[in-house]
C-alpha cells in the first residue's frame, strides 16, 4: 500500500479515538494490522523514549518495550483477534520507558473492522500506574529484584543461607494447550503451595519466568531437597486449575552460600545454572552446587564472581582468539569464527565452556555478549582490509537474543567499524532451542533483513524444529560428529543425510573440528562448503591470525 495513504487512514481513525489520550500517564496507539504500522500519542512517544508517533515495525517495538509475558500473551491475542475470535480486551502490560524502568500499565482494546467485516486495526488505551512496586502480580510475592536485595543484606552482615530455584520445565506445553492466563494460574498454585509447605521457614520470591526462588537460613541442603521433593510431588500428581487437572514437571538448583565476599548476582547464576542442569540433565532431580564444585578444589561461586566483576570493568582478562575458515572446494580461506577467552590470577586460564554456563544466566552476559561483538567487528575491519570478501563468524546466545536493546546495539556496532552485513555470520547457540520458536524466527528474520547470514551451531544442528522452523544459511556439524566419522558408520550415515537435506534445501555446510587430512579428504566427499579445525590452525590471537599464510 501507498505510505501516504496508509498514514491518510491511520490519521483519519486516529482523532476519533485521541480525546484523553494527551493526559498525563494515558497512553494511546492505533495499530494497523496489515502494515504493521502503527500511531502513537505524544505523551507515550516522550515517556517511553519513541522515534516518533508513527512506528513502522511496530511488533518489533512492542518486542522491545512490553516484557516477555506480555508478548506471548499479545501474540495469543492478535491470533484471535485474526481469527474474528476475539474483539477486546481489558490486562495488564508491563512497559520499559526511555530510563529502563518497568512502568505497570492497565490496558484496554478493542478490534476496528473494515468495511468487509474483516479485522484491520488495533485501537489500544494504557493507563500507567507508574513504576513497579517490586511485586509480582500473578503470586504477590516480592520479585527477583527484592531476593538480590534480600541476599545482599544476608552476605553484608555474614550469614549463612541456602538458596533453591525452581523452575517448570513443561510450562511452554501448559501455556500451548491451555492459553497464558490459565499459566498463570499454574503458577500461582505452585507459589502458594511452596508457601505452605516451607512453613515460614525462608522466603519466597516470583524469578524471572515461571522460575520460584526461595532462601532459608534456617534451613539444611537435606531439608530443603525434601522440600523440593514435596514441591514435586504435588506438581505432579495432576495439579488442579480452574477444574482442571494437569501435570506440572519441575527441575531444581540449589546452592549453599556461606562466603560473604561473593555477589548476589553469582550466587543467582549459579541457582539458574543448577537448575538448567536439573532439567536437561538429571530428570528433574535438584542438582546442589557447593563452593567446591569444580575440580581442583576451586571454588565455584568465587570463581564466577571474578568473572563478574571482569565484565563490569570492561572484560580486562578477556580476549579474543580467531581460528580460520576454509573453503571445501578448493580449501581457499573465506572466513574466521571468533572464540572468547579468559586468563587471571590466580586461576589460569579457564576454558570457555567452564564459565559459559554459568555466565549466560547472568545478567551481566548480554554486556559481555556486546563486548565479544564490538571486538571482533573492530578486529574484522583489519582483517576486511586483507580478505574483503572474507566472513566474521560470531556466536550469538540466547540472553542477547532476548535482549531488547541487542538490535540497536549490533546495528551501531556494524555502522560504528562500517562492517558490510553480508561480511557477518551469527552462530546461533545450544540454548536458543529454549526459546519461544516464534519469538526466535522474528529475530532471524531480523537479522536477515540487516543482511547478516545466520548459522545454528554444531549443538543446535540436530535439532529439527529448528532446521524447520528458522530460514538459516548455514548449519555447523560440530566436532564431536566428525571426531568419529573414520570408524564410525552411524556418524557418516547423518553426515550424509545432513548434507544432502541442506544440498535439497539451499543451506550451507561447514565440518567443525576437522583435525587431520584424512578428515578432511573424507568430509569433502559429502561436497560441504567450508571446514574449519587444527588441520588448518587452532584459534590465535588477532597479532598471530594476520601472520598466518592463509591462501
Amino acid at each position: 500500500m501507498d505510505q501516504n495513504l496508509s498514514y491518510y487512514r491511520i490519521d483519519k481513525l486516529y482523532e476519533s479515538f485521541v480525546s484523553s489520550a494527551g493526559a498525563k500517564g494515558r497512553y494511546f496507539f492505533l495499530f494497523d494490522l496489515n502494515e504493521d504500522v502503527a500511531k502513537w500519542s505524544p505523551e507515550a512517544v516522550k515517556d517511553l523514549g519513541l522515534s516518533g508517533q508513527y512506528v513502522h515495525h511496530q511488533l518489533r517495538t512492542l518486542e522491545e518495550i512490553l516484557s516477555k509475558d506480555d508478548i506471548v500473551e499479545l501474540e495469543e491475542d492478535l491470533k484471535a483477534i485474526r481469527q474474528s475470535r476475539m474483539t477486546k480486551k481489558e490486562t495488564k502490560w508491563r512497559i520499559r520507558d526511555k530510563e529502563g524502568n518497568r512502568i505497570s500499565c492497565s490496558v484496554k482494546y478493542f478490534t476496528v473492522k473494515d468495511y468487509v467485516g474483516i479485522p484491520a486495526y488495533l485501537a489500544v488505551a494504557m493507563t500507567s500506574h507508574g513504576v513497579e512496586s517490586h511485586t509480582d502480580p500473578t503470586t504477590s510475592l516480592p520479585d527477583q529484584a527484592r531476593f538480590l536485595e534480600y541476599l545482599k543484606q544476608l552476605l553484608a552482615s555474614g550469614r549463612r543461607a541456602i538458596v533453591l530455584l525452581i523452575g517448570t520445565t513443561n510450562f511452554a506445553e501448559i501455556n500451548a494447550l491451555y492459553g497464558y492466563t490459565f499459566g498463570n494460574r499454574v503458577i500461582a498454585a505452585l507459589a502458594e503451595n511452596l508457601r505452605l509447605l516451607s512453613g515460614g521457614r525462608g522466603r519466597l520470591f516470583r524469578g524471572e519466568g515461571t522460575m520460584l526462588l526461595f532462601c532459608s537460613e534456617s534451613m539444611s541442603r537435606q531439608e530443603v531437597c525434601r522440600l523440593y521433593d514435596q514441591q514435586k510431588n504435588y506438581a505432579a500428581q495432576l495439579l488442579s486449575v480452574d477444574e482442571t487437572r494437569v501435570a506440572v514437571k519441575l527441575s531444581a538448583g540449589v546452592v549453599m552460600v556461606d562466603d560473604p565476599k561473593v555477589d548476589a548476582h553469582a550466587i543467582l547464576a549459579c541457582a539458574k545454572y543448577a537448575q538448567n542442569r536439573s532439567e536437561t540433565e538429571e530428570y528433574g532431580e535438584p542438582v546442589v552446587l557447593k563452593n567446591d564444585y569444580l575440580n581442583h578444589n576451586e571454588k565455584t561461586l568465587k570463581l564466577v564472581n571474578t568473572i563478574r566483576r571482569d565484565v563490569e570493568d570492561d572484560c580486562n582478562h578477556f580476549s579474543i582468539h580467531y581460528q580460520p575458515i576454509m573453503s571445501g572446494a578448493d580449501g581457499s580461506f573465506i572466513g574466521s569464527e571468533a572464540f572468547l577467552r579468559w586468563e587471571c590470577e590466580p586461576y589460569g586460564q579457564i576454558s570457555p565452556g567452564e564459565f559459559l554456563k554459568w555466565m549466560e544466566n547472568d545478567v551481566t552476559f548480554s554486556r559481555l555478549g556486546n563486548w565479544i561483538i564490538r571486538r571482533t567487528l573492530a578486529d574484522g575491519k583489519e582483517m576486511l582490509r586483507r580478505y574483503p570478501n572474507m566472513m566474521l563468524n560470531v556466536n550469538l546466545a540466547q540472553r542477547q537474543l532476548e535482549n531488547p536493546e541487542f538490535k540497536q546495539v549490533l546495528s551501531n556496532l556494524i555502522k560504528r567499524f562500517e562492517i558490510p552485513g553480508q561480511n557477518l555470520c551469527l552462530e546461533l547457540t545450544d540454548r536458543c532451542r529454549n526459546m519461544n520458536m516464534e519469538y526466535l524466527k522474528n529475530e532471524v528474520i531480523y537479522l536477515k533483513s540487516c543482511g547478516i547470514q545466520v548459522a545454528l551451531d554444531g549443538s543446535c544442528m540436530m535439532d529439527l524444529r529448528l532446521l524447520r522452523a528458522l530460514p538459516v544459511d548455514l548449519i555447523k556439524v560440530g566436532r564431536n560428529l566428525i571426531a568419529q566419522l573414520k570408524k564410525n558408520e552411524k556418524d557418516r550415515a547423518i553426515m550424509k543425510a545432513v548434507c544432502s537435506f541442506a544440498k535439497e534445501t539451499g543451506i550451507k555446510v561447514c565440518a567443525d573440528g576437522v583435525e587431520d587430512a584424512e578428515t578432511l579428504a573424507l568430509v569433502r566427499e559429502y561436497g560441504i562448503y567450508a571446514y574449519q579445525g587444527y588441520v588448518v590452525s587452532q584459534p590465535v590471537p588477532f597479532e598471530e591470525f594476520m601472520k598466518l599464510r592463509l591462501k
